[in-house]
């Protein structure tokens, strides 16, 4: 089984739990694992504007934790950047409230030229996670 396989395998359940309890449902490993995958799936799908506009924003504060605990300290960096351009961190939960607060910062936000490095960085984010997965299942 690939990486990719495996963090998929094991997160699915936790990114299940996550959208129908939220982030206080999850353990410490759980919330970390899905936000890493929540930051890597959104941007790569629609830039730090959907990851921000959708529920995974509200996990970008300790994303940014989570990244450099599993090794990922430059894409940790280019996520506490785009953290400093976003009002009011931790975003609120609810949709219309984060998409007003985001429309605040739409003109001055660095996202563009972040999003240009995330997908640059050499970091397998995905290999990262599989590896700190792994050693945790062992460890529990």
């Amino acid at each position: 089984m690939d990486d990719l396989d495996f963090v998929l395998e094991t997160i699915e359940p936790w990114l299940d739990k996550y959208h129908r309890d939220g982030v206080e449902a999850l353990s410490p490993t759980e919330a970390l694992g899905v936000g890493v995958w929540l930051l890597e799936a959104e941007v790569n799908n629609g830039g730090f504007d959907q990851y921000y506009f959708n529920t995974s924003g509200v996990l970008a504060v300790s994303t940014v934790r989570s990244l450099a605990e599993i090794g990922a300290k430059l894409t940790s960096s280019l996520l506490a950047a785009a953290n400093a351009d976003v009002p009011n961190l931790p975003l609120p939960d609810d949709r219309d409230l984060r998409g007003a607060l985001l429309d605040e910062v739409a003109e001055t936000a660095r996202f563009k030229d972040l999003e240009a490095e995330f997908y640059e960085c050499n970091e397998n984010r995905i290999a990262l996670l599989a590896i700190y997965l792994k050693k945790s299942k062992i460890d529990t």
